[in-house]
C-alpha cells in the first residue's frame, strides 16, 4: 500500500494539469481554436524538442534491447485481433466501426502522457526504449487500420498505394523526425553550442506541463455519455489486457527489467485522442472512440499509479 501510495502522489500533478486543461475549457476560458494552435504547438515545436534533447545522450546510454518491440506489438496483434472479434460480437458494428474500437484497445496516448509518466518514474534510461516503441507505433498501427477497413469494406485491399501511403507519410511526422535527428546527432560525438543547449533546455522544460494541460483541453471536446458501453470495454481492454500480455511476453522473452517495466507501462496508457480522428476519418464511431477517450484517461490516473507498484518500481 505503502508503494501504491508513493505512486498515487508521483503521478498525481500530472493527471491533476490534464484536468486543470479539462476544467479550463469546459469553463469556457479558452475556445476549442485555442485548443487547436496549443495542440499544434506542443506537436510540432515542444515535443520534438524534447525528444531531441532526450536522445542526443543516446550513444552514452545502454543498448535498446529490440525484442521490446516483440512483446509490445506482439501484445498488439493479439489484442486487436481478439478485439475485432469481440467488437463484431458484442456490438454488431460494420468493418469501419470494428475497426476503430479494436484499434482504440492498443493506439495509447504514448507521447503527451506517456514521455511525462516514463520520464518521472522511470528515468530517462527508459526513452531509448520508448522513442522506438513510438517510432514503430505511428508507422505500423495507421497502416494496419486503414488496410482493416479497406479489407473489410471491400473483401480486398483495392489500393496498395493507399494503404502503404502512410508508411511514408511517417517520416514527415515532427516526432519521427526529432527521434530520428537526435539518434544521429548522438553518434557525431557533437556537443551544441552552450547557447543553444541552454534554449532546448528552456523548451523542453515548458514541454510536459504543456502537453498535459493540451491532453486535458482535447479531452473536453469528447462526452462521457456518447456510447458508454462501448467506452467501457475499450477501456478495460486498453488500461488491464494489453498491459498484462505485454509484460507476459516481455517475461518469456527474458527482457531486462527497464525494457519490461517500459513496455508495460505504454502499453497501460489511455486511448490516444488520434482513435477520435480516426473515427472521423472512417465516419465510423465517433462515439465510441469519444467516450473511450475520456473515460480510459479518467481511470487512468488510478490504473497506472497501480501498473507502476505492481511491476514493483521502487522510489
Amino acid at each position: 500500500m505503502t508503494l501504491f501510495l508513493h505512486h498515487i502522489a508521483l503521478c498525481a500533478p500530472l493527471f491533476l494539469l490534464v484536468f486543470l486543461g479539462w476544467g479550463l475549457v469546459r469553463a469556457r476560458i479558452f475556445s476549442n481554436d485555442v485548443t487547436k494552435a496549443l495542440g499544434a504547438f506542443t506537436f510540432r515545436l515542444l515535443m520534438p524538442t524534447l525528444l531531441f534533447k532526450l536522445l542526443s545522450n543516446l550513444s552514452e546510454m545502454p543498448p535498446i534491447d529490440w525484442r521490446v518491440l516483440i512483446a509490445f506489438f506482439g501484445s498488439c496483434a493479439v489484442v486487436y485481433l481478439g478485439g475485432r472479434a469481440a467488437v463484431r460480437r458484442l456490438f454488431s458494428t460494420d468493418a469501419a466501426g470494428t475497426t476503430v474500437l479494436a484499434m482504440a484497445g492498443i493506439f495509447g496516448n504514448n507521447v503527451q502522457l506517456g514521455v511525462p509518466i516514463v520520464q518521472l518514474s522511470l528515468g530517462d534510461a527508459a526513452m531509448p526504449t520508448i522513442s522506438v516503441i513510438i517510432l514503430f507505433n505511428v508507422l505500423l498501427l495507421w497502416t494496419v487500420a486503414i488496410a482493416s477497413v479497406e479489407f473489410g469494406r471491400h473483401g480486398r485491399i483495392r489500393n496498395p498505394r493507399e494503404v502503404l501511403a502512410p508508411m511514408l507519410r511517417v517520416f514527415r511526422n515532427p516526432l519521427v523526425v526529432a527521434i530520428l535527428l537526435g539518434c544521429a546527432w548522438s553518434f557525431t560525438g557533437l556537443k551544441l553550442p552552450d547557447f543553444v543547449q541552454k534554449s532546448v533546455d528552456l523548451v523542453a522544460v515548458a514541454t510536459t506541463p504543456m502537453c498535459l494541460i493540451v491532453v486535458g483541453m482535447g479531452l473536453a471536446r469528447h462526452n462521457f455519455s456518447a456510447a458508454l458501453p462501448k467506452g467501457l470495454f475499450v477501456t478495460a481492454v486498453k488500461l488491464a489486457l494489453q498491459p498484462f500480455i505485454v509484460w507476459l511476453i516481455a517475461r518469456a522473452l527474458g527482457l531486462g527489467e527497464l525494457e519490461t517495466n517500459a513496455a508495460t507501462l505504454m502499453a497501460a496508457l489511455p486511448v490516444a485522442i488520434n482513435i477520435y480522428l480516426m473515427a472521423q476519418d472512417f465516419d465510423a464511431e465517433e462515439g465510441g472512440a469519444s467516450n473511450g477517450i475520456f473515460v480510459s484517461t479518467l481511470i487512468s490516473a488510478v490504473t497506472v499509479p497501480l501498473t507502476l507498484t505492481l511491476l514493483g518500481v521502487a522510489p
